[in-house]
Order: C-alpha cells, then structure tokens, then sequence
C-alpha cells in the first residue's frame, strides 16, 4: 500500500473519505468494492483513536435490551456476526459470567426473562457460521457451586449461582481496520495517512473537494470528489463547524470511556460482570447500577467501562489523577 499523492490528485474521485477509522475503512471498501472511486484520507495514523481505544468487544447488541432499542439489536448482531465470518483470525466468541443474588431484579428469574428473549431477537446469530468453535451459544445458567468454582473471589451473601452468555472480541482493533484499508485498494481505493483535511472546498451549498495538508512533507492540496463524507467520529462536528458554511441545528453529546488496563490475568478465559455504582438515567429496564465488566484480553485483564460525558474538544480531553482514584474506587468496591 503506497501513500501517492500525485494519484489523489489527478481526478475527481466519487466518494471523499475524511477519517481513516473503522467507519471510514470500512465505507472505502463498500465503495470500491462496488465500483466506486475512493479517496481516504486519515490525518495521522489509521485507527489511531476512537476505533482503537475502546473495550475491545464486538456488541451483539444485548446491551440494548434494557433501552428497549430492538433495532440496535438485530443492527448490533448482524454485525457481529459478520465479523465472525470474515475476520476469524481477529474476532472471536467470549463467555462472560455474571452473578445472580436472591430473587428480585438481581436474581435468576428476572435475568433469565432478559436472556430467552434477547435469544429470541437474535435467533439468526449464527447464520453462516458453520465452526462451532466461532458459533455464539445461548446464555445458559450455573449453579452457585459452579460459579464460585469459576470465580471464587466474588460476593458470596445471597449468591444463587450465575448466567453465562457470549459476546464477540477483537484480538487487535488496528489489524482490523488495517484489513479493511488494505482490501479497498486492492479494490483500486487510494488511501493517504498524515493527510489533515483543513477545509471543506464549496461551491454555493454544494461540496466539492477537500484541502488536504500532508503533515509529513507541509505542502498542501486539492483532493476533489463528488460527495465527502465526513467520518472523523467525535472530530466530525468541529471539522464542520471550522471549515465550512454548512449549518447543523444541534450539537453533539458525546461519552468519554475509560477503562483500566491490568497485568493480572483472568486465567478461566471467562469475563466477569459486577456491579458498580452509577445508574444508567436511559434505561427502562434496570437491574440497578451499570455493571463493569472484567475481560481478559491477550495477556492482560480489562476492566470497565467508567463514563462520563464530555463537551469539550476531543483532541484536549484528559482524566485527571482524582477521576482515576475514583474509578479504582469503584472497581475494587465492585469486585475487591
């Protein structure tokens, strides 16, 4: 994969892509490979943010059942199933265990009812999925014995045992993306890193281009096309606001995640959900506070997610040394 400019240059492309994450790779390469001629630009590394710096698992969308979002289900499953198929060196099925205690909301009975029907809406997860090894499994329930031998250093006052479901992970996001890259030019894309994208070039209402700066080599130049898409994730609405005359009518919220990454392994190679101390305002349905969740990934173990919603500039954003305390508060109050 060669950076030319010359070749991003010499044409109107159909599609201008603005961000070299896993949104924007992975819209390259439906583009090109149906046809169309692609420019992608990414004005440092690819998935050098956002689609790097997360929890490292695929959703099958089970989160979104206590917001009652169907949708975002069967979207959510698609997709990790999707991935599951092309991808088998990089995404793979992960159990994770979570405790039941007692019979209300936290107990067997009102998880079970949770499980069977997110089964329901995902009956079709393993579609084309013919390696069992690869295949999602329904969520099944353990005993209180069998979850203590699994976890023994969990809460063990009115523990009644716990449900097992699965999930996708990644092995390595920026592998990913980098496939996805990676197949759009061989599907004749051009793709550029440590290209900025400084402006929107207008005519009337209409854009028709962008002009890129090569922060390697510091000249600057045209790239144009006949739609851009602007998929630079949190940096999307101030790339606008900063570059064009194109209005938008409301701005943005976004969440600022974090999770900690620990040298202790999980060694069952079964994640672990507990409690923490924050609710979620959005859900309709709630066991009570959000869960955190204990994964193990490559030789580490992570732990998470702590959110916070952030209005500020995504490239200034920082997590102060008290922020940091207080989350390691919570996860060893959750799980000591």
């Amino acid at each position: 994969m060669q950076r030319n400019i010359a070749a991003l240059t010499e044409k109107e492309f159909d599609l201008v892509i603005v961000g070299g994450g896993i949104f924007g790779a992975c819209a390259a390469w439906d583009a090109a490979s149906r046809g169309l001629t692609v420019a992608l630009l990414e004005r440092g590394d690819f998935c050098q943010a956002t689609s790097a710096n997360h929890f490292k698992i695929v959703h099958g969308g089970i989160r979104y059942l206590q917001h009652g979002d169907v949708y975002r289900i069967r979207e959510s499953n698609r997709e990790r199933n999707a991935l599951l198929k092309i991808a088998p060196h990089l995404v793979q099925p992960l159990p994770i265990l979570i405790p039941t205690y007692g019979h209300g909301f936290q107990g067997k009975e009102i998880l079970a009812a949770g499980m069977r029907l997110y089964d329901l809406l995902v009956w079709d997860r393993n579609r084309g999925l013919k390696d069992p090894a690869r295949q999602i499994p329904s969520a099944r329930f353990v005993s209180r014995e069998e979850c203590l031998g699994i976890y023994p250093e969990i809460e063990q006052k009115n523990l009644t045992g716990a449900a097992i479901f699965f999930d996708g992970q990644i092995y390595n996001p920026p592998r990913l993306v980098l496939s996805f890259i990676r197949s759009a030019v061989e599907a004749g894309a051009v793709a550029g890193n440590y290209m900025e994208v400084v402006r929107f070039r207008q005519s009337g209402n209409c854009v028709y281009g962008v002009e890129v700066k090569d922060t390697l080599g510091g000249n600057e130049f045209l790239v144009r096309g006949k739609i851009v898409l602007n998929a630079t994730g949190p940096w999307a609405q101030g790339l606008l606001k900063s570059t064009s005359n194109i209005p938008f009518d409301r701005m943005f919220t976004f969440s600022r995640d974090a999770y900690f990454v620990v040298r202790r392994q999980l060694t069952n190679g079964c994640a672990l959900s507990v409690q923490g101390r924050t609710r979620d305002p959005d859900a309709i349905f709630n066991r009570g506070h959000r869960h955190l969740f204990l994964v193990p990934w490559r030789r580490y173990t992570l732990i998470g997610v702590w959110h916070v919603v952030y209005n500020g500039d995504p490239d200034q954003f920082i997590l102060t040394e008290e922020e940091l305390l207080a989350f390691l508060e919570e996860v060893n109050g959750a799980c000591p």
